[in-house]
């Protein structure tokens, strides 16, 4: 590293431990909050009071010495009022003072308490400072170790103590992120609020090893890489993360699952199976309709589309821009729009209960014919399909022979992407079809929240774990294509 980033790195690490040291966080004094259920409740007796001498007054029964006993009730009610009133006043003309509270380098005030309604209400809350306080330290620790490996690192532009520093530092930055998160999340008990973070501190426990971390990986090279590796690694936990509580889900009891989230799978996979057998779950019966929907459309629609971009591509008819004018209209117009004629458009054809409904429609794609057309723009030389036609070769013959191994990424794309539309879709097969014998796994899975008197919410995982595994399978199985189509497109001949 060198030696100007070497010192505004060291800088700004030395910021952040300063401020770990300044005020970062208030409980002001809260005694006024705390008297407003006293006076909520004097107030209550004030009331009760005078509206009983209000009827005795009306009433004309009582004697005139019970309705002067009252109105003293009455009077001695309110000025128990009136005092508390002017206690919650005076209260609050001195609660500007408050706790100070650094995060080192001790713990927090003894005078503040959790307030267990709230913990045992909501039960998110750790009413235990001690771990709070180990990730404080952590954090410390993590900063001081990562700028002193900098340092041991001196002059070298490439060491293993930089990438090493660069992993410590992003843990400190997660730490404080989560400290200063934590502390704002406390509930406190009266008379004494919830912590007031100070913007200031909190700005430069946040920015300045962020700063600093920048610094750093953009002045090493391996340290760069290294925190390339954590982010895309990152986002692929993000992406795997859903699916696999899904998975996770689908072995647990529906009990377990709405008390949290977990990892760690359970043993309820086969009862919830028994529970999908009594819902007349029939799995092959919505696999066979999905896949047969599914495989069928995704074929018509990227073989067909392709021809038709090819058309759009290579021949320069009349009408051309106008056609393809009107089929990026197309894209404009939600299904949702069209869900009533197109029914009602397969009812005259006599389509309804027919799978063909669901497959022959798929020929016309928009979407998929635009991406096809500006794939061929950029990767479809026009002097390749000359050259075909020179030799003799026939229109169908050169789409087939020449343009569609070109198209192989492209397709690979699109026909996932189709195969997901189509394999989900489940307003569409609800609106054509009312045969059990023709449902999809979508509109199984639907029907598993009709039981009106509990809900299986494991049977349900296990039913979307089903209809999502051929998904992940195909995504697998074309994948490379995908990659090879992104290569493909960032090679300039």
């Amino acid at each position: 590293m060198k030696k100007t980033r070497k010192i505004i790195f060291l800088v700004f690490m030395a910021l952040t431990i300063i401020a770990m040291f300044l005020p970062v966080a208030t409980f002001n004094d809260n005694s006024s909050a705390s008297m407003a259920a006293d006076i909520e409740k004097q107030q209550g007796k004030v009331d009760s009071a005078a509206t009983q001498l209000q009827r005795w007054i009306d009433g004309g029964k009582k004697s005139e010495a019970d309705i002067q006993k009252q109105r003293d009730k009455v009077q001695k009610e309110q000025d128990k009022l009136d005092e508390l009133i002017a206690q919650q006043a005076a209260a609050s003309s001195e609660s500007g003072s408050g706790l100070s509270y650094s995060l080192l380098p001790g713990k927090l005030p003894a005078e503040l308490e959790i307030d267990m309604q709230v913990v045992n209400q909501y039960k998110t809350y750790q009413w235990n400072f001690d771990a709070y306080y180990i990730c404080i330290w952590a954090a410390l620790g993590c900063i001081v170790v990562a700028a002193g490996l900098v340092l041991l690192a001196g002059d070298a532009l490439i060491s293993k103590l930089y990438t090493f520093s660069a992993f410590l530092h992003l843990i400190g930055i997660g730490l404080i992120c989560y400290v200063i998160l934590r502390l704002a999340a406390f509930p406190i008990k009266l008379p004494y609020g919830n912590a007031t973070i100070h913007t200031v501190t909190a700005a430069m426990l946040i920015f300045c090893p962020i700063v600093a971390f920048a610094t750093h990986i953009t002045g090493v090279q391996n340290s760069k890489r290294s925190m390339i590796y954590v982010f895309c690694s990152f986002l692929s936990l993000l992406a795997i993360v859903p699916f696999w509580i899904m998975i996770v889900n689908a072995t647990r009891s529906s009990q377990a699952i709405q008390q949290g989230v977990s990892l760690i799978p359970g043993s309820y996979l086969k009862y919830n199976w028994n529970v999908l057998a009594t819902k007349n779950f029939n799995v092959a019966v919505g696999f066979k309709n999905s896949a047969i929907i599914a495989f069928a459309s995704t074929i018509l629609s990227v073989y067909f589309s392709a021809m038709t971009a090819y058309g759009f591509k290579v021949y320069d008819f009349k009408g051309n821009k106008f056609l393809y004018a009107v089929v990026l209209a197309i894209i404009m117009i939600p299904g949702q729009v069209t869900g009533t004629g197109f029914f009602m458009f397969m009812y005259q054809l006599g389509l309804v209960d027919n799978r063909l409904a669901l497959i022959i429609p798929s020929i016309a794609s928009a979407s998929t014919v635009f991406f096809f057309r500006q794939y061929l723009e950029a990767n479809l030389q026009i002097s390749l399909v000359e050259a075909a036609r020179i030799d003799g070769c026939g229109e169908f013959r050169t789409f087939n022979s020449i343009i569609l191994p070109i198209m192989v990424p492209a397709m690979a794309t699109m026909g996932i992407m189709a195969m997901i539309g189509s394999w989900n879709n489940y307003l569409t097969p609800l609106m054509l079809f009312t045969k059990p014998d023709l449902k999809t796994l979508p509109m199984m899975v639907q029907e598993l929240r009709g039981d009106i008197y509990r809900t299986e919410y494991g049977s349900i995982y296990l039913g979307l774990t089903m209809t999502a595994l051929p998904l992940i399978i195909v995504y697998f199985a074309f994948s490379k294509y995908i990659i090879a189509g992104v290569a493909l497109g960032g090679v300039k001949e």
